[in-house]
């Protein structure tokens, strides 16, 4: 599994004022990468000290996925310190998808013109009901099917509110401060809001079976397989992949992906080869090159005990199997 940090994170907030649309929607300040050891992360606040007045703090987070982009991400969490000066009994927030803190691996620095608008309300990044206690704790969220698939765009973008109140605006009807506190400090025992997850190259699904449903292939537990020679075309039906060898020596000497629609194991004259995963681009001219197919390990249909060599044409389609011999 890896974990990644926070490449940028702060929060945005309004100051007191005596409208609610306007506390909700007009930031006044903006911290950015912050190291306190008690920072008020997430706030939804009255006060009638001097007249009715209200603010709002969101905290936004984003993280440079870049090195999982196109892969499939499962098993995606969140982590963060929360602090005991959260307020007593706690508070239930909601883990929002944003469009803050700018695009690409660095990402920029948050604005007041980030707080508002840049929040999509209606998309959750979380399962269940998050919720943060006043203890000084790891605070860990499990995020959901739509986080990951954004996940593996190459990055991914949060804003954390306080639920009852900001989220789903609603007015506060009585004094209150309810407050989410964060532990930044990471020479004592905060740290970094990070991402946890498994990142797999193995298409959206297995034999038809979508990935984020699956425990085990073979017996094997998810979490600790790399990758599987088994994709999913986006128009349906399965598309697999092997290795090609170069010749002699293999596997030590050049190896590239080919991609079929068809068993490997059951390959033949005739059958098209290409160099990707949607079909579109012809392994042409391949000659009499290894063929590295688990189905084939000891020999092929063709070779008995052999192992077989794959000749393609121009387009891609498979002209020939030949047997490896002792000379070769």
């Amino acid at each position: 599994m890896a974990d990644v940090n926070a490449t940028k994170y702060g929060k945005v907030g309004s100051t007191l004022v005596s409208s609610w649309t306007t506390a909700r929607q007009t930031g006044n300040f903006a911290n950015n990468q912050e190291t306190g050891a008690n920072v008020t992360s997430l706030l939804a606040q009255r006060t009638s000290r001097n007249g009715i007045n209200y603010r709002v703090t969101r905290s936004f987070l984003a993280f440079d996925l870049s090195a999982y982009e196109g892969q499939t991400i499962i098993d995606l969490t969140l982590t963060f310190r929360q602090t005991s000066s959260t307020v007593a009994g706690g508070m239930v927030i909601s883990i929002l998808k944003s469009t803050a803190q700018g695009s690409g691996s660095t990402f920029s620095d948050l604005t007041t013109s980030d707080f508002y608008s840049t929040v999509d309300f209606s998309t959750v990044y979380a399962n269940w009901i998050p919720f943060m206690s006043s203890i000084n704790s790891n605070n860990v969220q499990a995020l959901n099917a739509a986080a990951m698939v954004d996940a593996s765009s190459g990055s991914l973008r949060l804003a954390l509110v306080q639920t009852q109140n900001d989220k789903n605006d609603l007015q506060p009807s009585s004094d209150q401060t309810k407050n989410g506190n964060w532990d930044l400090d990471t020479s004592g025992d905060g740290f970094i809001p990070f991402l946890t997850f498994t990142a797999v190259d193995w298409g959206e699904k297995v034999n038809s079976v979508p990935v984020t449903t699956i425990e085990k292939v073979n017996g094997v537990p998810r979490s600790t397989i790399d990758s599987i020679n088994i994709y999913d075309l986006p128009s349906g039906g399965d598309v697999y992949v092997f290795k090609i060898y170069s010749i002699p020596n293999p596997p030590n000497n050049t190896s590239f992906g080919a991609y079929t629609n068809v068993i490997p194991g059951n390959l033949a004259l005739g059958d098209t080869l290409y160099l990707n995963s949607g079909l579109t681009t012809v392994a042409g001219n391949i000659s009499a090159a290894l063929a590295g197919i688990d189905a084939w390990s000891n020999g092929s249909p063709y070779c008995s005990a052999n192992s077989t060599l794959i000749t393609t044409n121009s387009s891609g389609v498979i002209t020939a199997f030949t047997c490896l011999t002792n000379d070769q």
